[in-house]
């Protein structure tokens, strides 16, 4: 084998390792968060069970609360089937998905460019908050994976453009259908951009009239509309959710997620982009600049991604900071090319020692971020607020993994059940049976894991009890006496 081949297998060893380390090391060593990844773990619980492929339930019932398609839930069967029910295998289809879009774009760039771009492309995008941690590569939602399969489709769409290969037309509606089966609209929005980027190149005929792009739309159709007559057959007033409630976030607010038309860019500058937003700004700005063409142009095509995505998300009434996660890959490449023009000009190619001096101010550069990125992802530190709300789901976390026996417990609760229902799901395929409950209607003798402070207040109005368990603010008690 030769040594350059050698140095490949090398860095892409190293490359695997770092990722290992930020999005799966303690991948499930924290309790299932509330709201749609709780959503997603009993959706794939009931899916199992009621045998309902096409269509979600929650609690026994049809979902029309998670409109979404079910390939994020039949992903999560299958890492269910492999690793058990669990906070592990239900994150496991995000993680992979994540480490995917990792690799192709240090593959993508490696193959198009050259490995220097690739490798600092990887690591921003590796080490950007928005990307990693919760509702992103390190829980069991959907936007992972709607953000891999876009990527494949952007570049397939990249690849048509730079080698005119007219194949990769229909893999890229395959990639576009993927998208659409995990997060339905949201695999739409980048269209704009395709057919500005279509009419620079003046390949929007050719695009249009081949045999690959109407195998590709056919797919694309078929697919689309199969899943949701099939899943409107199931739950009857589906289709009606999708048009109205779904489509709607564009002009109507959804669940009271109303933003600042600076929403995104606030939130890129303040946290979720950070540490490389400057060179963001700065890399967007240099396409105007370049000598080179085939640089000059892919800049350009990814930034023309980059604000037609923006301002559809910015106009759109309803914003949640997760809608920008599609971003990541483009942005992380946009940003890292400042970063590699001036390696590039500060070491000259000549030098025999090039790659060892690369590489080490790669190393001087990433090393604060990365480490940063991996205390978050091993501190899995929660805000307070958060926390506090979480303090059963906690509880019987950290109970479950010292086997401890829940049998015929009840939980008091007043607001979301979907972690909870997941942990009654969990106990169950452990032989032992929880109660949930939000009535605060309980018997003598009766054990009540309780969190809320109002509820704890009203127990003591009703109730008698002593405390037999307490983790931080969730108690175990024991009804003594019924007033």
């Amino acid at each position: 084998m030769r040594l350059e081949n050698k140095m490949k297998y090398v860095h892409f060893l190293g490359l695997l390792i770092l990722i290992y380390l930020v999005i799966f090391l303690k991948l499930g060593s924290f309790h299932m968060r509330h709201w749609d990844e709780s959503m997603f773990a009993v959706n794939t619980y009931e899916m199992i069970h009621n045998g309902n492929y096409f269509s979600l339930y929650f609690d026994g019932k049809p979902d029309l609360f998670n409109t979404k398609p079910p390939l994020t839930t039949w992903l999560q069967i299958l890492s269910v089937k492999l690793f058990g029910y669990n906070e592990l295998a239900l994150r496991m289809p995000s993680a992979l998905a994540a480490s995917a879009s990792v690799i192709l774009v240090y593959r993508f760039m490696s193959k198009q460019f050259n490995l220097l771009w690739a490798w600092i492309s990887a690591l921003i995008l590796l080490t950007s908050a928005g990307f990693i941690h919760f509702h992103t590569a390190r829980t069991a939602d959907s936007d992972s994976l709607l953000c891999f399969f876009i990527l494949v489709g952007n570049l397939y769409f990249f690849n048509y453009l730079m080698e005119d290969k007219k194949k990769y037309i229909f893999l890229f509606f395959v990639f576009i259908s993927l998208a659409f089966a995990t997060k339905m609209y949201a695999a739409l929005l980048f269209i704009p951009a395709y057919i500005i980027i279509l009419m620079r190149y003046k390949k929007m005929f050719t695009f249009i009239f081949n045999r690959y792009f109407l195998a590709g739309i056919i797919l694309f159709l078929v697919s689309a509309i199969g899943l949701v007559l099939l899943r409107e057959m199931d739950s009857p007033g589906y289709l009606r959710e999708i048009l109205f409630k779904d489509a709607g976030r564009m002009l109507t607010v959804v669940e009271n997620h109303r933003e600042s038309g600076t929403f995104y860019f606030d939130n890129f500058f303040s946290s979720r982009f950070s540490s490389w937003f400057l060179l963001l700004i700065i890399g967007a700005s240099a396409a105007f600049f370049i000598e080179d063409k085939s640089v000059k142009s892919f800049l350009t095509n990814l930034t023309i991604l980059v604000a037609t995505y923006l301002v559809i998300i910015t106009f759109s009434i309803t914003k949640l900071e997760w809608y920008d996660m599609p971003l990541y890959p483009i942005i992380s490449i946009i940003a890292a090319y400042p970063l590699y023009y001036i390696i590039q000009t500060l070491i000259s190619n000549s030098n025999p020692k090039r790659w060892v001096q690369q590489m080490l101010i790669i190393v001087v550069v990433f090393i604060y971020p990365y480490h940063m990125m991996f205390d978050k992802s091993q501190g899995n530190r929660i805000p307070t607020g958060e926390k506090k709300q979480e303090a059963n789901e906690h509880y019987l976390f950290n109970r479950i993994n010292q086997k401890s026996n829940l049998d015929k417990i009840t939980v008091y609760y007043s607001e979301y059940a979907g972690s909870l229902l997941f942990y009654k799901y969990k106990l169950a395929e452990l032989n032992q049976e929880i109660e949930l409950s939000n009535t605060g209607e309980f018997h003598l003798n009766d054990k009540i894991l309780v969190s809320n402070d109002s509820l704890i207040h009203r127990m003591h109005e009703q109730y008698t009890f002593s405390t037999i368990d307490q983790l931080e603010n969730a108690q175990l008690v024991q009804i003594t006496k019924v007033l």
